[in-house]
């Protein structure tokens, strides 16, 4: 009995297998024949007509493009990847803004929902937007969930990849919340989680700036800060699946301002969105200055109008803009120093703003970095504020499809 079982999962596995160097095939050659597939794989005529099958008529991955030329016998059919009958879902839950697309097998974007993030309401609240977000993209192109084969989500925190489990998130303040079962019981497709970050890397690594490097680091600077590191060619993960909480590294012990994480000194309480935002709000002069400047009340202050009262020419703003930039430089030159990367890609919201935030943080990075390090290429991310659902496409795409598209 214990071989008969055994014998079955090898099988399975075998077929799974099979099928992923297929569907590769059939996506890279873009127009390709049941034959080139057979000589190209070293597999069996009726395997490889068996799977071909199933891709065009089960699972509708696969179509028939056209009639080949003959070589003086039966034509062959052409087959051809089939990227517009499903769909796949990507979504980048973060703590201020929700943004949801909907995409093609090629990762080609058709639609994008906003919502803004309503966390202070609770979990359950943040649960009923994501779903919200979901059932927006379907109904506005007429879809149901059998045509979309997959929900990437991208998560600010600790997870349990593994059980979906979103282990800490200090952006949110979750301890151990089953993120992944929830939503699963609510919309009616997979669902893959993953930490923001690294799906940011990701996507730089699929699609954009990363696909032919070997080792770099995507820095995400917005509310929060973090990153996701590609060393060798493989995104890293961590003994524990934690890699990347870059923003808890302590740059100033000495800082009493509390992190949200509990701690004091870290990068993310003294660099981030968040913290610029409140250092503006808590410094009355600035906050004044600021507020009549850009015309705002206090309270609506953020980071992107500091930077704004900035390019202004506000003195306060302007100050409190380059300490958290001081703060942020010497974080990445640590990065560099520690990993030796090739490039640094910077995204996240403080990365949109222009030459305010560019050239000290440049400048900063390399009055930091030992003369061999300083021939790292630092450089914006490709997809900007759409790294980290991009990197959910791509994490959805290679997960249900099995395509290797790293």
């Amino acid at each position: 009995m214990v071989k008969r079982v055994t014998q079955k999962v090898d099988s399975e596995v075998m077929i799974r297998i099979n099928r992923r160097i297929i569907l590769q095939l059939i996506r890279q050659k873009h127009m390709i024949s049941r034959a080139e597939l057979v000589k190209l794989t070293g597999l069996a005529a009726p395997t490889v007509s068996r799977i071909v099958d199933r891709l065009v008529n089960e699972e509708d991955l696969v179509r028939y493009a056209r009639i080949g030329d003959s070589n003086g016998g039966r034509p062959p059919v052409i087959l051809e990847f089939n990227p517009k009958e499903k769909h796949v879902l990507g979504i980048d839950l973060g703590a201020t803004l929700i943004r949801g697309v909907l995409a093609d097998l090629d990762a080609e974007i058709e639609m994008e929902v906003q919502l803004q993030t309503d966390k202070e309401q609770g979990y359950q609240a943040v649960v009923n937007q994501v779903v919200n977000v979901a059932e927006k993209l379907l109904s506005k192109r007429g879809l149901d969930a059998s045509k979309v084969i997959g929900l990437g989500i991208g998560v600010p925190g600790l997870l349990d990849k593994a059980k979906g489990i979103v282990t800490f998130s200090s952006a949110f303040n979750w301890k151990n919340v089953k993120l992944k079962e929830d939503l699963e019981a609510r919309i009616g497709m997979p669902i893959f989680v993953e930490n923001s970050t690294r799906l940011m890397a990701l996507g730089e690594k699929t699609y954009g700036q990363g696909k032919d490097l070997r080792n770099f680091i995507v820095v995400n600077a917005g509310h929060g800060i973090a990153a996701g590191t590609v060393v060798e060619g493989q995104l890293t993960n961590g003994g524990q699946g934690f890699s990347g909480e870059f923003g808890h590294m302590t740059v100033d012990p000495n800082s009493p301002i509390i992190c949200d994480c509990g701690r004091k000194g870290c990068l993310e309480a003294l660099s981030s969105g968040r913290s610029i935002a409140l250092a503006a709000r808590q410094n009355p002069d600035a906050a004044k200055s600021i507020s009549e400047l850009c015309m705002v009340s206090i309270d609506r202050i953020e980071a992107k109008t500091v930077f704004e009262a900035c390019r202004r020419g506000d003195a306060s703003a302007e100050a409190i803009c380059l300490k958290a930039i001081e703060y942020l430089s010497i974080g990445v030159a640590n990065l560099v120093h520690l990993l030796d990367p090739t490039h640094i890609l910077i995204g996240g919201g403080l990365s949109l703003n222009r030459d305010e935030f560019w050239k000290p943080l440049t400048a900063g990075i390399r009055n930091r970095l030992m003369v061999p390090n300083r021939e790292v290429k630092i450089l914006p991310a490709e997809f900007k504020e759409y790294d980290t659902v991009v990197g959910s496409l791509a994490m959805v795409l290679d997960s249900i499809l099995g395509l290797d598209i790293g």
